[in-house]
């Protein structure tokens, strides 16, 4: 690896493959949690988008070394960075309580979605790919759809942005793929 921030981008793009297992593994779990909530279970859908967040990154890691995936290089410190950013949500979860304060629980997941499509902005800039900012600007226009507008639903919302996960996904993992190919 080179020292040039270009490569260190790069560089952490391929070894993720564009947060290609991240968004896989979050997707999954919104689209069971709300499934959980379109089945009547609401308490156990918020808690295990809650819970099951907390494990987001040791279940992409782990499907990561199941793909073969090479680690980033130590001196590469946009892992400092993605560290700093995965900590907006926890801290973000007061606004999600305050939202579903007071039986408001249709606001879960759209509250989520603000909260989670903020998180992922930054991550333009760490991987170097613009997608980010879509997925970004969706997730939160959906919250704030379904959180003012389509307000009738528990769950469509976490439905909406787990398909949109997992659809990003799919797209970097094929534009990182097609960009390993190209060496």
């Amino acid at each position: 690896m080179t020292d040039g921030m270009y490569d260190q981008h790069t560089e952490y793009r391929r070894c993720h493959l564009g947060g290609a297992v991240y968004l896989a593994v979050e997707g999954v779990l919104w689209l069971l949690s709300a499934t959980l909530g379109a089945a009547g279970q609401i308490p156990v859908a918020m808690l295990v988008l809650l819970i099951g967040g907390m494990f987001i990154h040791p279940i992409a890691m782990l499907c990561s070394r199941l793909l073969g995936l090479s680690s980033h290089d130590e001196s590469n410190r946009l892992s400092v960075l993605n560290t700093w950013i995965a900590l907006t949500i926890p801290l973000g979860l007061p606004l999600i309580f305050m939202a579903t304060a007071a039986g408001h629980a249709n606001l879960f997941f759209p509250a989520f979605a603000v909260l989670v499509g903020a998180h992922w902005l930054p991550f333009a800039y760490i991987y170097s790919m613009k997608s980010f900012l879509a997925i970004a600007g969706i997730l939160v226009l959906a919250g704030i759809l379904f959180g003012f507008v389509f307000t009738g639903s528990f769950s469509a919302c976490g439905f909406l942005v787990g398909g949109i996960l997992l659809l990003f996904a799919a797209i970097h993992y094929l534009v990182v793929r097609r960009e390993l190919r190209g060496e």
